[in-house]
């Protein structure tokens, strides 16, 4: 059986554009862009990894306020991944990037055209369906 990854993604919009953060080449899934975020740990709920994560790689607190509505699941060779994706407001700047060579703000068309990790693809899918 692979193992399970359950993850949490921050939809963070601003002026009609999204923060997209382009995975460290020598990571795994590296060049991928993907939601910032990272792995929900044991006894953390998706609200409380993702401002910890926010502020872990970013250095940057952040408000988190509403579910995307969905769960969104990808098979790897390294195991299965669970996404959930939260939209969230930075409440501080962002002073350091530790896992990704790249954060961009783009647009719904930009956003479509970006070349996203296979689990975040359905939800960038769905985040440009709504809108933002």
């Amino acid at each position: 059986m692979k193992k399970e990854i359950f993850v949490v993604g921050a939809a963070i919009i601003k002026d009609h554009k999204l923060l997209a953060a382009k995975r460290s080449a020598n990571r795994s899934l590296g060049g991928y862009w993907e939601f910032p975020g990272g792995k929900i740990e044991k006894n953390e709920n998706p609200e409380q990894a993702l401002k910890r994560e926010i502020f872990e790689e970013f250095g940057a607190k952040s408000i988190v306020y509403e579910k995307l509505a969905g769960t969104f699941l990808q098979e790897y060779d390294f195991g299965i991944v669970t996404l959930k994706v939260l939209y969230a407001d930075l409440d501080s700047q962002i002073i350091k990037t530790i896992e990704h060579d790249e954060l961009r703000w783009v647009s719904e068309e930009e956003a479509v055209h970006l070349n996203w990790a296979p689990t975040d693809i359905p939800a960038i899918n769905a985040l440009v369906a709504k809108g933002f």
